[in-house]
C-alpha cells in the first residue's frame, strides 16, 4: 500500500525520484484499488509536468524502427502526452475513431476524466481498454529513461520487454497521422464489468496486425496469427487451430469461462475483425 506522496514538478525530478519501492502517479485509478497491480510504498505525482499533456501532430523525429509491430512512417505523427486522459482523446479533433473508441470501453465518465493513455500502458492490466488498439495501430511510445535521455520503443516492444523499461516514465503515446482502419470488440457482462476478452485488429501496407488483452491469461501481440493471416485468409476453425497451438497464451478456467470457450470466443472475433478490416466487410 503507497505511503507517501512525492511531487514532482520537472520530468527531471520525476525520473530521479522513481525506484524500486515507488511508482509514477498520473490519475491515480489504480492506487490502493483492491486487485491493484500497483504495489509500492511512495509515489511520484507527475501531474503537474506540462510536457506530459497536450495532443498534437508534430514531425516525426523518431530513429527509424525495425520492430515488426511499428506502423509509424516518417513524415509526421499524433504525439499524445501520457498525462491526457480519455476524455481528453474522445473530445479531441485529432484524435482517431479507433482510439476514441477504446477509451470509450471505460463507460464511466468519472474514471475516463481521471485515467491516462500513459498510466493505462504503463499499468499492462489483461483487461486493458486500450492496448489490444495500441498495438493494432502500431501505436510508438516516447520514453524518458533515468538520466533523462529520450528513446522511442514500439509498443509491442514494449510490452514483450516490460522488466526492461520499469524505472522509464513514459511521456507520449505516437500514432500514426495516417488514415488507418481499427476495429476492436470488447467482451463483458456490463458495460461497467471487467473484460473477458478485447481484441483490434487492422491491415496496414497488406499486413494484418491483431493485439488482445486475454482477462486471467495476458496482453499480447498475435504475431503468429497476423503473420499468416497476412499471407491468406482463414475462417475461424483455421485460426482457433493456430491458437490451440500458439506458446505462451495459458488459457484457464474462470468466472469469464472455461479455456475452450475463450479460445473458440477469440477466434471468431478475430475471424470478423480481421475480415473487417482487410475490406470484406464494412
Amino acid at each position: 500500500m503507497a505511503e507517501n506522496l512525492i511531487i514532482a514538478n520537472t520530468i527531471k525530478e520525476a525520473v530521479e525520484l522513481k525506484n524500486s519501492d515507488s511508482a509514477f502517479l498520473a490519475g491515480g485509478t489504480e492506487i490502493n484499488r483492491l486487485g491493484s497491480y500497483v504495489q509500492a510504498k511512495n509515489l511520484v505525482s507527475i501531474g503537474r509536468i506540462a510536457e506530459l499533456d497536450g495532443i498534437a501532430v508534430v514531425d516525426d523525429f523518431t530513429p527509424k524502427c525495425h520492430e515488426s509491430g511499428c506502423c509509424c512512417k516518417k513524415g509526421q505523427v499524433l504525439r499524445i502526452g501520457a498525462m491526457c486522459t480519455f476524455q481528453d482523446i474522445v473530445e479531441s479533433p485529432l484524435a482517431p475513431s479507433y482510439l476514441k473508441e477504446a477509451c470509450l470501453f471505460m463507460a464511466s465518465r468519472t474514471k475516463r476524466n481521471m485515467a491516462t493513455i500513459g498510466g493505462n500502458v504503463a499499468i499492462m492490466r489483461d483487461d486493458s481498454y486500450l492496448y489490444p488498439t495500441l498495438l493494432a495501430s502500431g501505436a510508438k511510445l516516447e520514453l524518458l529513461d533515468k538520466e533523462g535521455q529520450v528513446f522511442f520503443k514500439c509498443t509491442k516492444h514494449y510490452l514483450e520487454n516490460a522488466e526492461l523499461y520499469k524505472d522509464c516514465l513514459i511521456a507520449a503515446i505516437l500514432l500514426p497521422t495516417s488514415d488507418i482502419a481499427v476495429y476492436s470488440k470488447r467482451i463483458s457482462n456490463t458495460a461497467q464489468s471487467h473484460a473477458a476478452l478485447t481484441v483490434s485488429a487492422s491491415c496496414i501496407d497488406g499486413k494484418v496486425r491483431i493485439g488482445a488483452a486475454i482477462k486471467n491469461t495476458k496482453l499480447a501481440f498475435m504475431k503468429c496469427l497476423s503473420e499468416k493471416l497476412s499471407e491468406s485468409d482463414m475462417d475461424d476453425k483455421q485460426i482457433l487451430e493456430i491458437i490451440n497451438s500458439c506458446d505462451g497464451l495459458e488459457f484457464k478456467k474462470d468466472i469469464y469461462g472455461s479455456p475452450e470457450y475463450k479460445k473458440y470466443l477469440l477466434s471468431v472475433i478475430i475471424c470478423d475483425l480481421v475480415r473487417k478490416a482487410k475490406g470484406g466487410r464494412a
